[in-house]
């Protein structure tokens, strides 16, 4: 089995930079000693509670670093969100009469955003 090259407690420190969240104050997010997390962001991996909680103080999902097709669930969401433009596009052609559809411009919109 292949282990990973991801090292958790440098990427909760780079987001707790990002997020200018210090130490202090993640330690009071999670309800435990300074200490604690300073150890924790020394660390190349936690258990999955301790990561869930992290990801709740910090209003990030660390989830997504672990994602193995990455590329794949991102093409997912935006199948679904094209099938959701079909389906609006069908809904305003059944709504709508043909004058009242190139009177609002809509097909040009509709157009443009299937792009």
């Amino acid at each position: 089995m292949e282990k990973s090259n991801i090292y958790i407690g440098r990427i909760i420190a780079e987001v707790m930079a990002n997020k200018k969240i210090s130490k202090a104050e993640m330690a009071r997010r999670l309800k435990v000693r300074p200490q604690s997390v300073d150890y924790m962001l020394g660390r190349k991996s936690i258990d999955t509670d301790t990561l869930y909680n992290v990801s709740l103080a910090l209003d990030y999902d660390f989830a997504q670093l672990f994602s193995i097709r990455k590329n794949q669930t991102k093409s997912d969401i935006e199948h679904k969100s094209y099938d959701k433009i079909k389906k609006a596009k069908l809904i305003v052609e059944l709504e709508l009469g043909e004058d009242d559809i190139s009177q609002l411009n809509i097909k040009k919109k509709i157009l443009t955003s299937l792009e």
